[in-house]
């Protein structure tokens, strides 16, 4: 599936910390995973308004992630963080993320993640709640069902 930058309804900006910087001066790779992690976060809040103190029996784990590193980050850039999901199946959903500087419509980092339903009290996969899925695909609009 392509994405561009109009693929995006969600976005949550980053504050760059000294101390994520490397050696080479740009953001360390390892830390871009912190910052997608922020933007998973927000966008499972603000869609699905996941509670995470209260999430007991319906939960969603991060079971496969491919990242590509398309162009250097540093420490004195705006940037912010895209996600969407775009496909819903059966026990998990695709997302897709861009960390992206804000004066650029392409994306610096992807992230595309699989997520799949757990109920962590019985340690269990589980099917995607049909309110997740409505609440998803009402957000989203084009989402990709099987």
């Amino acid at each position: 599936m392509d994405f561009n930058l109009s693929s995006f309804k969600h976005s949550v900006n980053v504050q760059v910390r000294f101390n994520d910087i490397d050696g080479f001066r740009h953001i360390n790779n390892s830390i871009m995973y912190e910052y997608f992690d922020l933007g998973r976060m927000s966008y499972l809040k603000n869609i699905l308004n996941f509670n995470y103190k209260q999430l007991k029996e319906e939960n969603l784990v991060i079971v496969s992630t491919k990242t590509d590193f398309i162009k250097p980050v540093h420490i004195d850039d705006n940037l912010k963080v895209l996600t969407k999901v775009f496909h819903i199946g059966n026990k998990s959903i695709k997302m897709m993320q861009w960390l992206v500087k804000v004066s650029d419509d392409n994306p610096s980092v992807t992230c595309m993640s699989v997520l799949a339903g757990f109920n962590p009290l019985q340690e269990i996969s589980m099917v995607i709640p049909d309110k997740w899925k409505k609440l998803l695909i009402d957000f989203e609009k084009e989402l990709l069902l099987t």
